[in-house]
């Protein structure tokens, strides 16, 4: 498997360590409803294949764990990730594939509507930043307007 300085799997090798920061979340466009600590660690797996990252923050005073597998398809040329969580996805498993974008990578999933309407997309940036690394999902309306969901800002150090 080549590490080259540019490719996804050098990239994802730049993610390993201990992070720390901020998790941020919105139930609604533009009112903020969490702004809690988060700390995780974030692994390679399989010689480099995946980052593995395990983490803990809270919503309103209880602890939540998440779980986000982030991988390069050298067949298909695309990102593919798996995110589980306490919070947000229940019993499923959300799976996501994407595009390279500056500083990292964007990736597309969905999840149905508890409701019973069609099903809303989720589109997650993974973006590295000289020392950050910033998560950033947005919720995507079955109509198509998007707007942020959920955002972690990290950096690293003891978790």
């Amino acid at each position: 498997m080549s590490h080259k300085e540019s490719s996804p799997h050098h990239f994802l090798a730049q993610l390993a360590g201990n992070w720390q920061g901020t998790s941020k979340l919105w139930f609604e466009p533009d009112k903020l409803a969490s702004d809690t600590p988060l700390v995780g660690t974030i692994q390679l797996v399989l010689d480099g294949r995946y980052a593995l990252f395990l983490y803990q923050s809270s919503i309103e005073g209880e602890t939540q764990h998440g779980m986000f597998t982030f991988g390069y398809n050298t067949q298909l040329n695309q990102y593919e990730t798996s995110w589980v969580d306490s919070f947000h996805t229940n019993t499923s498993i959300m799976f996501c594939i994407g595009r390279e974008i500056e500083n990292g990578f964007s990736v597309l999933g969905s999840y149905p509507d508890p409701m019973g309407g069609p099903d809303w997309g989720w589109r997650t940036d993974v973006e590295l930043r000289e020392d950050e690394l910033i998560i950033t999902a947005y919720n995507i309306m079955p109509e198509g307007d998007e707007s942020k969901a959920t955002e972690i800002i990290v950096k690293k150090g003891k978790a």
